[in-house]
């Protein structure tokens, strides 16, 4: 096999039912180039660990199974696989998660013809335990971001489907306590553009108990907090900042409505108004037609329908 060397980082725990799978469909991406997968388990006691040993042993040259004896957390067993990445390309997945024909190919295209591009994501399909299509990620196209673009709108990049430049695996050597994935595609797009590929060439399972993400705790929502304030403020203008903090603040809004928690409110408002660039009444306008926006893209997504005739669920709309 010639071409680029890629290392693939795939973090797991517990994930019997999937991580088979995942591992599977980086096996049998038809790229030109040298894979290399690293698979952190996290300590796994519920026989993923003998499923990622299986398939380590099959594909020796290939895969190596980093085992962990106690559980260190997915934010340190990436950093690790990461630390120990090498090649001109390093790709990211979780191992409920997986990759579709192709996937890998387009990208590796598309970072060679592309230099100031730094990191390159696809759209995702969403599936439900059982392996069920559900929707879609997010409701974006073919498209390029540069660092404004991206805070100004937040977070909407598929995690498991990025592929960038070695020099990208300093926004994790950078930072030694948990980062949410957020932080990492805005260190990124301080050094070069991000493409996004419209096409659902990755799968990602939603649904799945337990998820941070999905509960969306206190504790992922400082972290979303703090990679917006990891972003030099020299380095962006005024308008981007506001929309992105306001962004923020509309997300919390939602989270507020949907658990019937107005302690939410009351204590991220205060924060967000004193971060904000521009007065109260300014900042508040932003957050209100942040919402609006977003409630009418929902709103409009309930008449859309999919290749199947039925509603077409986008997770996250841009």
């Amino acid at each position: 096999m010639t071409g680029p060397i890629v290392t693939v980082c795939i973090v797991t725990f517990n994930q019997r039912a999937f991580i088979g799978e995942c591992i599977r469909s980086v096996l049998e991406q038809q790229a030109q180039a040298r894979l290399r997968i690293l698979v952190g388990d996290d300590a796994s006691d519920d026989g993923t660990s003998d499923i990622v040993a299986q398939l380590s042993a099959e594909h020796p040259e290939t895969i190596t199974h980093l085992r962990q004896v106690a559980r260190s957390g997915a934010f340190v067993n990436m950093r690790n696989l990461i630390v120990r990445a090498d090649g001109e390309f390093i790709a990211r997945t979780d191992g409920d998660d997986y990759w579709l024909p192709g996937k890998l190919q387009r990208q590796i295209q598309y970072l060679q013809a592309h230099g100031d591009c730094a990191a390159v994501y696809t759209n995702a399909i969403t599936v439900d335990e059982a392996g069920h299509r559900i929707g879609l990620f997010n409701d974006v196209g073919d498209a390029r971001f540069d660092l404004g673009a991206l805070l100004r709108r937040g977070n909407f990049l598929n995690n498991s489907s990025v592929l960038f430049r070695m020099s990208g695996r300093q926004a994790w050597l950078d930072v030694e306590t948990p980062q949410i994935d957020y932080r990492v595609h805005l260190w990124h797009a301080r050094h070069g553009y991000l493409a996004h590929l419209g096409a659902p060439l990755t799968a990602y399972r939603v649904n799945l108990g337990g998820s941070a993400t999905t509960a969306m705790n206190d504790k992922v929502r400082e972290l979303y907090w703090e990679a917006i304030q990891s972003v030099p403020r020299e380095l962006v203008g005024d308008a981007d900042y506001a929309h992105g903090i306001a962004d923020f603040m509309r997300r919390v809004c939602f989270r507020a409505l949907s658990t019937r928690n107005r302690h939410l409110l009351h204590e991220w408002w205060p924060r967000v108004r004193a971060a904000s660039p521009y007065g109260s009444l300014h900042t508040a306008a932003l957050v209100i037609a942040s919402i609006l926006r977003i409630g009418g893209k929902t709103l409009g997504g309930c008449f859309r329908r999919g290749p199947d005739g039925r509603p077409l669920r986008i997770l996250y709309r841009r």
